[in-house]
């Protein structure tokens, strides 16, 4: 599934990746640094940073769709140049902040609704790009299409997206305050890793839920059978 698209077009997947994941390491560090300065806003700051897990995670998977969808349509990418010029930067940053607020909002409630909300809305960056679809319809049609298939979308999205929340969360509380390099750099790493897997498999499910791909085809298969058996 998502990780022979990977090995299909592995530079479109990091690149991007990098950068965005990145910037959503400095703001977890940011948030990390307000809630153990003792600033009397401990609860705001984890409950931000619950919100913020998905913040660079709908963008980064709405621009992954179009530089690799194609992939698992079995299409030639299209080039660099083109998907830059031609992405819907604002309509996938605002469905980001969108998200964000909504996930924090939810996460101050109770942790259930903040999985919930994760799992209805965890096609909208792919839907943005591959339905051309304007910010209302992409939460719609993702509520749609998730629906039937919730609990798939669960495991592979939602799930995964707290478990990496509560890593973070973890890796924090176990490293001194003072040391904010090691704080980014846990948050850069596993924000990175997470996010591309995430990205990837939020690709995947958009192209099979909504046009009925089936991956990158016979050909990387093909290349899999000719592996060694001891490197399977």
């Amino acid at each position: 599934m998502a990780w022979r698209t990977f090995r299909k077009e592995p530079a479109r997947v990091v690149v991007p990746a990098l950068v965005i994941f990145a910037l959503d390491a400095l703001q977890g560090t940011f948030y990390t640094e307000v809630a153990v300065d003792r600033h009397g806003w401990e609860s705001v700051a984890s409950t931000a940073v619950f919100g913020a897990s998905t913040l660079g995670l709908t963008f980064y998977s709405g621009m992954l769709e179009r530089l690799v969808g194609s992939v698992e349509r079995n299409e030639p990418a299209q080039p660099v140049a083109t998907v830059l010029r031609t992405l819907p930067w604002g309509r996938l940053l605002v469905a980001d902040v969108i998200l964000t607020v909504i996930g924090a909002l939810a996460a101050a409630l109770l942790f259930v609704p903040g999985l919930i909300i994760d799992t209805l809305f965890a096609l909208v960056g792919p839907l943005v790009n591959l339905l051309d679809a304007s910010i209302p319809e992409a939460f719609r049609r993702s509520v749609k299409i998730v629906l039937p298939h919730f609990v798939l979308v669960f495991c592979f999205i939602a799930l995964p997206l707290a478990i990496e929340h509560e890593l973070l969360v973890l890796v924090a509380d176990l490293i001194p305050n003072e040391k904010i390099f090691l704080v980014f750099l846990s948050n850069f790493v596993l924000g990175d890793l997470c996010g591309m897997a995430l990205g990837l498999m939020e690709v995947t499910l958009a192209e099979r839920l909504v046009r009925g791909a089936h991956g990158p085809g016979q050909a990387l298969r093909a290349d899999d059978a000719e592996l060694p058996d001891s490197t399977v």
